[in-house]
This record gives structure tokens, C-alpha cells and sequence, in this order.
């Protein structure tokens, strides 16, 4: 056994014992295999290997990536005629971890992608009279819908009036929380699917008077609201 041959026992012994799972070296082909969770290698070692040639990369993958083109590029640098094996290994792991970056990255901006495509949520509008509204908690809660997203307006005394627009789900939350507590008179007037845009912009706004509910519910909507207050 010449000194090219010791040193490639030696090279090869290193490599088992650091990848013993991973690693096999077929000593008839002269190639060595290497696999890893995230792609597979194979190199083929040719007679002047550690000599004057360079290692043949046969196969380089990660999942459905060939990385045969970019692990060449990588390995242009490292010397001819010195032990290299681990080196391309190391830089073939390193190839395989940007694969399963990009992927991640790629799945991420398809999802990201599907959200912002997808249909927006349903809105609705909801009109509510009720008997009486004076109690100071209930007033506040009146103005307070869960939902940011949520706007709308308030009337106290006799009768209260309570409007509330925007997405469907917040919407409807907070009528059910308003639901639960204790009136003398709770009716759902009016209820549409569409989103009311009111005149005073976002959030709930508490009026005085029935006559500001109508100013400011809109021109567009003035003769649906007066018709579930039943004003006309």
C-alpha cells in the first residue's frame, strides 16, 4: 500500500467515524455515498485523487433540487491533491440548509399570498331599539365593541337606539354581548349584510337625539333607518 492509499484509509476512517450512519465507501468504485435528513451525495474518487485530480461529484440533492451545478462551483477553490472529503461534505450541508431555507421562505410567501387573496370578511350592519337605555355601565359597554373594526352609534334615554357596522363576526359578538344583559326591551330592527358608513368616520359615537341617529347613518342609508325605527 503506497502513501496515496494510507492517506486515503486514513481520510475514509475519519469520515466513518464522524458520519457513522450517514457515510459508506464502496472501495471497488472508489465512491463514497452520504446521506443526510435533508438531501443525498456521491463521489466518485478518481485513481490520481490526492494526487493531481480532483473528486467527481456523480449525485448532489435535496428533496427535488439537483445540486450537482452549485456544489461544483463551491468545491472550485479547495487544493487538488489534499484530503477534501470532509470539506465537501460540509459545504454540501450547507447547500442542503439554504435549500430547506428557500422552501420555507417560499411557503411562507404562498401562504402570506393566500391570506392576503383571500375574500375579504363578510360585513354586516345591525339596527337595534330598545326601551330604555340610561344605565351608565350599559352605555359604556354600548361604545365598546370587542372589535376595533366595529363603528356605529348610540342613542340614551327613550327609546335607545344602537347601530353597529363593519365585519360580520365583530358585529355580531357584540350584539350578542349586549344581548345578555337585563332590558326591558331588546328588538333587532334591522340587519343587512352590507357595511353602513357613517357621517362622524370610525368608531361608535353616542347622540343625543333621533334626528342625529338620522344625520348621521347617511343620505344613502336615512330611509332604511327610518324605516326600521318605523318613523315613517
Amino acid at each position: 500500500m503506497n502513501d496515496q492509499d494510507d492517506r486515503l484509509s486514513a481520510e475514509v476512517a475519519l469520515l466513518e467515524s464522524m458520519y457513522p450512519e450517514q457515510l459508506h465507501f464502496d472501495p471497488r468504485a472508489q465512491e463514497v455515498s452520504y446521506k443526510s435528513a435533508s438531501g443525498s451525495l456521491q463521489v466518485r474518487l478518481p485513481a490520481g485523487y490526492l494526487h493531481d485530480s480532483p473528486p467527481d461529484i456523480l449525485a448532489a440533492g435535496a428533496g427535488r433540487r439537483d445540486l450537482r451545478s452549485d456544489l461544483k462551483k463551491r468545491i472550485t477553490d479547495l487544493a487538488i491533491g489534499e484530503e477534501v472529503l470532509d470539506s465537501i461534505i460540509a459545504i454540501f450541508d450547507e447547500l442542503c440548509e439554504e435549500v430547506e431555507r428557500q422552501a420555507a421562505s417560499n411557503t411562507s410567501a404562498q401562504a402570506h399570498k393566500y391570506e392576503t387573496t383571500q375574500a375579504p370578511e363578510p360585513k354586516a350592519t345591525v339596527v337595534i331599539w330598545l326601551h330604555h337605555l340610561l344605565n351608565t355601565n350599559k352605555r359604556k359597554q354600548a361604545l365598546s365593541p370587542p372589535s376595533s373594526a366595529v363603528s356605529g352609534l348610540s342613542k340614551p334615554g327613550y327609546p335607545g337606539v344602537l347601530v353597529y357596522s363593519g365585519p360580520s363576526s365583530g358585529v355580531h359578538e357584540h350584539v350578542n354581548e349586549l344581548k345578555q344583559l337585563n332590558w326591558a326591551a331588546f328588538q333587532v330592527r334591522f340587519e343587512t349584510d352590507e357595511e353602513w358608513i357613517f357621517e362622524h368616520g370610525t368608531g361608535v359615537k353616542e347622540v343625543e337625539a333621533m334626528k342625529d341617529l338620522v344625520v348621521d347613518v347617511g343620505e344613502a342609508r336615512r330611509e332604511e333607518f327610518m324605516e326600521a325605527m318605523r318613523m315613517k
